[in-house]
């Protein structure tokens, strides 16, 4: 994931001099996203019409932003207890999302191929 590899960078430039952290914030970007999307009104006039197509989602682009972390000596402002929890924690979202996922295709896979009982 992009986020992933801006905190590996973050982490392994951690004693390169004037180095400025950077994040991405995926979650609220999505939100604002949604937000503005949700502004059309789609309304179903039967329950078999699908919903809203996500074509604003097609353009999201999580956009790094600079951690304002105060910095060392060195100019440097990476906090590597702070980098590496980030890291553990989008793995770990990560981890579940892969899941969540697997476990959605498989109950639609099977949904697909039960046989109609008679």
């Amino acid at each position: 994931s992009a986020r992933n590899l801006m905190l590996s960078t973050n982490i392994s430039n951690m004693e390169t001099p004037d180095f400025k952290a950077h994040d991405i914030n995926f979650e609220q970007q999505l939100q604002d996203v949604i937000k503005s999307s949700n502004q059309l009104q789609v309304r179903s006039t039967n329950s078999k019409h699908f919903g809203p197509s996500n074509e604003a989602l097609k353009g999201l682009d999580p956009l790094p932003f600079e951690l304002k972390d105060p910095s060392k000596s060195n100019g440097n402002n990476v906090n590597i207890d702070k980098e590496m929890g980030k890291l553990a924690e989008n793995q770990i979202m990560y981890t579940a999302f892969i899941q969540l996922m697997m476990k959605r295709g498989s109950t639609i896979r099977s949904a697909v191929t039960e046989l109609p009982q008679q």
